[in-house]
């Protein structure tokens, strides 16, 4: 059973991924899904390989749909269906359902994010919005609605309900919470740490805690345990019962904006109450890997979903990992008070473990003190969520209940956010570091034992020729609409920019791991740089830069001379509002090679990119 899970798994994120890297034409996936039906009456792994190429298939029909009418706005009518409050705004997932052009209704379905900084709670209302769809900035992500609201109307739907009951959480929440802190305790009931400050999401994630915020099995366990205490002594079936719980969760989930990682728990939750009524002992790894299988089904680009990913890597680690942990350390301690202390942390660590190389290719950062936080602020961040529920449910009888009930629950946040400032401030208590993807995927291999050897080579392999290629004294240039960086050979940094403001070449420098600059040349110093300033002279005006064999001359064009070559940055890149491409130059004075990715491409694009820069930096080596 855990190997046919596996390879099915396997099966489907290679489907996945072939679809992201190759983009075979429909017709192309169905004719090779025939080949692999006949095929399969031959040998029975080619139906892993239909498998593969029907998850291709699922990808390619999940993909954004491309609108042809961007250069008019038009009215966009559909219902919000997900919501996730930030710190000024508040972004929307909207299923479009219709157009209105001319005043003519066209029926168009896709799924879109729309931006607004409006207030209020709008799951599950319907809005008409009057601006134009641009594709998003990254890869597998919707497109971008922008616009301006013209009429909200109230949905007589389950989404209606779901708008009601998440209006009163936060009305209730509102007055029953200190404002201080009462963006924490709606982030602890209905997840997202969005909504909390910039300075209180980087001290929680400093802290190693940021995670408390983001609904998960905690938030679905005090579910099961409050309707299963309610039921316990209705006299009603035990299947009934599983039913109405279930109906709760998924009602839950859906308050919640349908979150993965409530996602994730609820379907878990399913199986494992499924496995109970059928009298079946199912492994937790089996339900993890079965759940994954489930959601790569229903919805195939929630692969590169960083929640998703967060939040099933934390849960593998838990049920792999910790087994161990206790088989090997827990169990041969003899005192209980030993026991109740080791327990916790060592489910923490397992999680910590298994997320460490998401958080360092996502945000760079590795919290130290992330399995002794948690020790402590994990239990209070449980008594205050068990209290919250049981405000929401006493507040629809007796407020005053409830606001009785409140006073502990303000103490306890305030003493949750003073224990995270604690560890935050303390020395080291995180780490920044840059390491390829390729790498850190490669990591994921050593939690197999028949893998174990060959992931230890392949990492000691990879590491060998990227600290070679550090040699080479070739450049690397990479040009977009955004801008030009260029990274020297001593691994100092150079931005290049027409424009005059940061607002879009902190995203770029962000993707490609760039939190200093050493030099830049741009309208005006909107970056401290660490060894010089240039500013771009006029149209009329010429100006030499040199910065060590580097010379750039700026004029109508920037032209860039490295050792005998000299080229021209593209006007297709740097004039063009919508390219979406980055053009990548490596060369070392005498020989250049140039390729193209995406922009802001995947995690996928990034590993084929640090693949292709390595080995030219190598061939100018040679």
């Amino acid at each position: 059973m855990r190997r046919i899970c596996i390879v099915v798994l396997f099966a489907i994120i290679s489907g996945i991924l072939f679809q992201i890297i190759f983009h075979p034409a429909l017709v192309y996936n169905l004719l090779l899904c025939g080949l692999a039906i006949i095929l399969s009456f031959w040998k029975r792994w080619f139906l892993y390989v239909l498998i593969a190429l029907l998850s291709a298939i699922n990808t390619s029909l999940h993909a954004p749909m491309r609108f042809s009418d961007v250069e008019r706005d038009v009215v966009f009518s559909g219902v919000v269906i997900g919501e996730e409050p930030r710190e000024h705004y508040v972004k929307l997932l909207v299923a479009i359902d219709g157009v209105e052009v001319d005043n003519k209704r066209i029926d168009y379905r896709n799924r879109v994010e729309f931006y607004t900084r409006e207030q209020g709670t709008f799951l599950g209302n319907r809005l008409f919005i009057k601006g134009r769809i641009t594709h998003a900035k990254y890869p597998n992500r919707p497109n971008i609605l922008t616009g301006d609201v013209i009429k909200i109307d109230r949905e007589c739907s389950p989404w209606g309900l779901l708008n009601l009951m998440r209006s009163y959480i936060h009305r209730l929440l509102k007055r029953l919470l200190n404002n201080e802190y009462y963006d924490v305790g709606m982030g602890l009931v209905l997840g997202g740490s969005g909504r909390i400050t910039r300075d209180l999401r980087d001290l929680f994630s400093r802290a190693g805690v940021l995670h408390i915020l983001a609904v998960s099995g905690l938030h679905v366990g005090f579910v099961c345990i409050f309707v299963g205490t309610l039921l316990f002594f209705a006299p009603i079936s035990v299947r009934i019962k599983f039913l109405i719980i279930m109906l709760i969760l998924i009602l839950y989930a859906g308050i919640t904006g349908f979150r993965p990682s409530v996602c994730r728990a609820t379907v878990m939750a399913f199986l494992f109450g499924l496995s109970l009524m059928l009298q079946r002992n199912v492994e937790g790894i089996h339900i993890v890997n079965i759940t994954a299988i489930i959601f790569l089904l229903i919805h195939p680009l929630i692969l590169f979903d960083v929640g998703a990913q967060l939040s099933f890597a934390a849960v593998y680690g838990i049920f792999f990992l910790y087994p161990l942990l206790n088989n090997h350390l827990i169990r041969k301690v003899k005192r209980r008070l030993y026991k109740y202390i080791l327990a916790p942390m060592a489910v923490s660590f397992s999680a910590q473990l298994f997320v460490s190389p998401l958080l360092i290719y996502y945000f760079h950062r590795l919290p130290t003190l992330a399995v002794i936080s948690n020790l402590i602020i994990v239990p209070i961040a449980s008594i205050v969520i068990f209290l919250l529920f049981l405000c929401i449910i006493t507040g629809t009888f007796s407020f005053m209940l409830a606001e009785i009930m409140s006073i502990p629950v303000n103490l306890l946040l305030t003493s949750l956010v003073t224990i995270a400032k604690l560890f935050a401030r303390t020395p080291c208590s995180a780490i920044t570091l840059y390491i390829s993807p390729l790498i850190l995927l490669s990591s994921y291999l050593l939690a197999s034992q028949r893998l174990r050897k060959i992931a230890i080579l392949l990492i000691l392999i990879m590491t060998f020729f990227y600290s070679l290629a550090s040699f080479s004294d070739s450049i690397v240039v990479r040009t977009s609409v955004v801008g030009t960086l260029v990274s020297m050979p001593h691994g100092e940094h150079l931005f290049i920019s027409t424009r005059r403001s940061p607002k879009y070449s902190a995203p770029f420098l962000a993707h490609q791991n760039i939190e200093e600059l050493d030099y830049l040349i741009a309208p005006s110093r909107y970056y401290s740089p660490k060894r010089g300033f240039y500013e771009t002279p006029d149209r009329l005006h010429r100006k030499q830069v040199r910065v060590g064999e580097l010379i750039i001359d700026l004029s109508e064009s920037i032209t860039l001379l490295y050792g005998e070559k000299r080229f021209v940055l593209d006007n297709e890149y740097i004039h063009a509002p919508r390219n979406d491409n980055l053009l990548c130059v490596i060369t070392d004075g005498h020989t250049t090679y140039r390729f193209r990715t995406l922009l802001y491409g995947s995690i996928v694009d990034r590993i084929l990119v640090d693949l292709k820069t390595v080995f030219y930096r190598l061939r100018c080596l040679l």
